[in-house]
């Protein structure tokens, strides 16, 4: 979804703050090659893969920073409680979401009032499918801050995985109409919608598809979800105008993920299956798809699994 990067000065280091969905790093400083979709075009049918995500040197070393400084720096509670927020989601984006865990308890601890602490213990709850927790730690993050980005999608999420589908599209909806433009937005809308009616959600998709062009990568997944492109066209549209390989992993993580959600709703439980297992594979673990791709291959299993 959505890429963020905000910036925090603290004692001379740049700490950056993951938001909800998604961070962006530093583009690599080496030029690189990104391989075209042509290049794999051949006689045979194509399965177009990613290289898998690499950790984040920059990130890394940033943890070592974090760290030095609350082990060494003289910090007030409320700054201690800042710094182990920051490392909890550098933790998270390098997919080693225990530890981040322990450091928002421990935030939370020094600063009981921290809204974007509730905020990253919701997500941690959700993808955990712990969603009573989940729902208790986003409803803190409503009382001490309404005006939060993402807490409504970020419930909504919970909402949606738990089967709430009626709680869900009213928190899309919130989410949703805070900037109709963003394609992201109006694909929550539609999944939560599918699930209580299906013909009328398409309507409304169509509808509403057109409009949401605030960036193209995800009103080309727009497209595909309404049937204008087919799933080899998103792929190669994402080779194609990728800037450089990072960029590649995410969109092709999100592609992924979608047309792992179109395969589930067509009843190709199967295929869905391998589109959501190639979204694990990519490594972006801060990215939404990612962390509820595990989910949607559980609950698959699951239906499976039922006489």
């Amino acid at each position: 979804m959505n890429r963020m990067i905000r910036t925090l000065s603290f004692g001379g280091i740049a700490l950056f703050l993951l938001s909800a969905c998604t961070v962006t790093p530093d583009a690599p400083t080496e030029p690189e090659v990104v391989e075209s979709a042509h290049d794999y075009h051949g006689s045979e049918p194509q399965l177009f893969l990613v290289e898998p995500l690499a950790a984040d040197q920059n990130l890394e070393i940033e943890l070592l920073q974090l760290t030095e400084l609350l082990y060494k720096a003289d910090l007030d509670d409320e700054q201690r409680a800042q710094l182990l927020h920051h490392r909890a989601m550098t933790f998270d984006y390098l997919g080693l979401p225990t530890l981040a865990l322990v450091d928002i308890n421990q935030a939370l601890e020094l600063k009981p009032a921290m809204a974007e602490a509730y905020h990253s213990l919701g997500i941690y709850y959700s993808q955990a499918g712990e969603y009573q927790a989940a729902f208790e730690a986003f409803d803190s993050v409503i009382e001490l801050q309404s005006d939060h980005e993402y807490v409504y999608l970020n419930r909504g999420l919970a909402a949606y995985y738990n089967g709430q589908f009626e709680l869900a599209l009213s928190d899309f909806a919130d989410y949703y109409f805070q900037n109709p433009a963003d394609p992201f937005r109006v694909i929550w809308y539609y999944f939560a919608a599918w699930e209580i009616n299906p013909g009328r959600a398409f309507e409304q998709l169509n509808e509403q598809w057109e409009a949401a062009n605030a960036d193209p990568w995800g009103q080309k997944i727009l497209e595909f979800l309404v049937g204008e492109i087919d799933s080899d066209t998103l792929i190669m549209y994402a080779f194609e105008n990728a800037e450089d390989r990072r960029m590649l992993t995410y969109q092709l993580c999100e592609a992924y993920f979608y047309m792992g959600k179109v395969a589930a709703m067509n009843g190709q439980h199967y295929q869905a299956m391998n589109y959501f297992k190639l979204t694990l594979a990519t490594n972006v673990y801060p990215y939404l798809e990612h962390r509820y791709a595990r989910t949607e291959l559980n609950n698959i299993r699951d239906l499976l699994r039922s006489p």
